[in-house]
């Protein structure tokens, strides 16, 4: 009997001793890891945002998860294995209490959390005028409209993400404004810009990381152009009236001054009464013409007030909106005027400008300028241009610089063609509200499966977003808001592969 009993224990030991090295073993080649925590706004500056963090990098993939209130849709993300240790998670309310969950290999992670108000009475939802918008397709990671409230407006800086019911599910209060929403390396990321004073703009990521730091001052827009990026700048004594190129580690490759090339342009041989036209038009350290008052003072010029980039790879051809001066076309490996164009009757009341005198003053300048619809239907004070596929160039042309307009700003699209000296164009597409006008500041871009839809922001003195079927015209999506923004982006806060995103300004050939 007692050897009988011996042999059961001793087999039930065998079999404890062959379990525990089992777990061992799997605790050891486990995919899972120990299990990791959730860190609710990491970083200070995102507070609808959260980390997942794991002390290894994930062998499985790991789902993460924003339970939907009010309606609102769950919104949720899985990682591939392989992915890392650090896991983005976006997508809380306001003033709400809000679920975390997290899949990781099949446990699950639970975090419950209250969220405070935003500050300077931010609210946690808009009223949406009209949402005539076709069924969701990715209905767990849904497009919101990423607009930049200005930061004079009861003191808020940053960005916020606006469903398509009006509710708030992402904010940023680190960016100042940015200028576009980029896919960097599979992570939606901002581009910021300088305005307002920050003094760290750059390339940032949804949780406030900076990835690229500019290496000068940057305003209003920037662009990728294969791995370098082009931005708008400013020089001492003409403000908005520089390009910088940086490569990918923020370093500066070539700086271009606006005044240099309509000097360049200039034919004094055959005009010399244009030398004395052109120092009443561009000013600044780059063309030796510093404007003083008549108290002696200096006075900065912002003579010319770039605010939109497009580069055409194919035909190298960088297209630049002038906000004071019109629309340019530019060789930009030669750094060489091609043509320009604006309406006739383009004025500036802008700050510090001495001088109603223009680029149609020039002489030198009339074989570049673009005739036909342009001359009496062009643009005035336009932003955001838009680089079709067909080569036609789409705007939003405000349409003056006065405080009120009846007729209301527009998007328009024009079709150029002809050589020098006989540059023509044909306006071919306009949509215009002569109730929304929109004296500064303002974006188009294009939303859909097929980029079938205008995503217009009419900023000014508030903000006016509308999404509209290009072709029928009709308002699929409206929301009016207390404040003015600097852009409006509709994007998702992942990235799907293989899904289609809104563009900001380039259907030719996108970056």
């Amino acid at each position: 009997m007692k050897k009988l009993l011996f042999i059961i224990v001793l087999i039930i030991s065998l079999f404890s001793l062959s379990c525990n090295h089992n777990k061992l073993n799997s605790s050891l080649t486990s995919s899972i890891g120990k299990v990791g925590e959730i860190t609710v706004n990491p970083l200070g500056v995102t507070p609808l945002s959260a980390v997942y963090t794991t002390a290894t990098v994930n062998a499985t993939p790991i789902t993460v998860t924003v339970k939907g209130l009010y309606g609102e849709p769950d919104i949720i993300h899985t990682y591939p294995a392989g992915y890392g240790t650090e896991f983005e998670i976006h997508g809380m309310f306001p003033e709400s209490q809000n679920t975390i969950e997290v899949n990781d290999g099949g446990r699950i992670i639970t975090k419950n959390v209250y969220v405070e108000s935003l500050p300077n009475g931010i609210q946690k939802k808009y009223d949406v005028a009209v949402n005539n918008l076709p069924e969701e397709k990715y209905p767990n990671n849904p497009e919101l409209y990423f607009v930049s409230p200005n930061q004079n407006w009861s003191g808020w800086k940053g960005v916020l993400g606006i469903s398509d019911n009006g509710y708030i599910r992402y904010a940023n209060t680190i960016i100042t404004y940015f200028s576009k929403i980029h896919i960097n390396n599979s992570k939606i990321s901002f581009f910021d810009t300088y305005e307002g004073g920050d003094t760290n703009p750059g390339l940032y990521d949804l949780f406030g990381n900076r990835i690229i730091k500019y290496p000068t001052i940057a305003h209003h827009d920037v662009i990728k152009v294969d791995n370098n990026y082009i931005y708008l700048s400013i020089s001492t004594w003409g403000s908005g009236d520089r390009l910088v190129e940086m490569n990918s580690y923020g370093s500066k490759v070539i700086e271009l001054s606006f005044g240099k090339l309509i000097q360049n342009t200039l034919d004094l041989k055959t005009y010399p009464e244009d030398e004395e036209v052109f120092k009443k038009i561009v000013f600044g350290d780059d063309v030796n013409n510093i404007y003083v008052d008549s108290s002696g003072q200096q006075k900065l010029i912002d003579w010319f007030h770039a605010n939109s980039l497009v580069y055409d790879s194919s035909t190298d051809i960088l297209y630049v909106s002038s906000r004071e001066r019109g629309v340019l076309a530019i060789n930009y490996s030669e750094w060489r005027l091609i043509w320009w164009m604006a309406d006739d009757s383009l004025l500036s009341t802008g700050n510090y400008k001495p001088y109603q005198v223009y680029f149609r003053d020039l002489k030198s300048l009339e074989p570049y300028r673009v005739k036909g619809d342009v001359i009496n239907d062009g643009p005035k004070n336009q932003h955001a241009l838009f680089l079709h596929k067909n080569g036609n160039l789409g705007m939003f042309d405000n349409q003056g610089d006065k405080a009120t307009n009846p007729n209301g700003s527009r998007y328009v699209e024009y079709k150029i063609t002809g050589t020098h000296g006989n540059y023509t164009a044909q306006k071919v597409y306009e949509y215009r509200d002569s109730s929304l006008y929109s004296r500064i500041m303002s974006d188009v871009d294009f939303t859909g499966e097929n980029y079938q839809n205008l995503l217009l922001t009419y900023a000014d003195p508030t903000a006016r977003i509308l999404e509209v079927e290009k072709n029928t015209k009709n308002v699929l999506f409206r929301v009016d808001l207390p404040f003015y923004t600097y852009r409006v982006e509709k994007m998702p806060l992942y990235y799907d592969e293989g899904r289609v995103y809104s563009e900001d300004c380039n259907l030719k050939n996108p970056n």
